[in-house]
């Protein structure tokens, strides 16, 4: 039990430096090596968890997206009014975007350096945009008609992305809030206009 315990603490120990390294500096230009060095994990051990430095890289995008959905869920569950859900996905990323160690969408990134959709980095990038995007649909269920859900869903994906691009190259901590007044622009659209889909 103890050295499953351990296995498992080192594990982590190898995902929680990788995602350090890599949402800093990138996935290409961080090694195997230097994540070894920086974790004092064996890189024996790290071969014993991950065939290769993909499924390490697979592995810290899947538990940033876990993370990450979490955090968010839990921050939107603390409103009732659907429009007040609505913003708070948008002042969840404004938050994001203000801390000191904001580097970006690992995931954007992760896109970005692995470009083959059959690439399964890319792949793993891909599955979190579309899981945000079913989190976006389901904020706006109780907003929007059911035939437009789907799209506004799509449209306001491309505002959280384009706002986090926004808030990573120009350091404007502020675009979250800009796509925030779109978003609810394209809501309140939507609620006058019921046939549009």
């Amino acid at each position: 039990m103890t050295a499953n315990r351990e296995a498992v603490s080192k594990k982590q120990i190898l995902v929680d430096k990788a995602t350090e390294l890599f949402s800093q500096e990138g996935y290409h230009a961080v090694g195997v090596d230097r994540i070894v060095a920086e974790s004092g994990v064996a890189k024996m051990t790290l071969y014993n968890h991950f065939a290769s430095k993909s499924d390490l890289v697979v592995a810290v995008l899947g538990q940033r997206e876990a993370r990450a959905a979490e955090s968010l869920r839990d921050f939107v569950a603390k409103y009732d009014a659907p429009l007040d859900r609505l913003r708070a996905v948008f002042e969840w990323h404004d938050v994001w975007f203000k801390e000191a160690n904001f580097t970006g969408c690992m995931f954007i990134n992760a896109a970005s350096e692995f470009p083959g959709h059959d690439d399964q980095i890319h792949r793993a990038a891909a599955l979190q945009k579309l899981h945000l995007t079913e989190l976006l649909r389901e904020v706006l269920e109780p907003l929007v008609p059911a035939m437009a859900a789907d799209r506004i869903a799509a449209q306001l994906l491309i505002l959280v992305d384009g706002a986090t691009v926004t808030a990573q190259i120009s350091g404007d901590s502020g675009s979250a809030m800009l796509a925030c007044d779109i978003a609810m622009q394209l809501v309140a659209n939507a609620m006058s206009s019921p046939s549009v889909a």
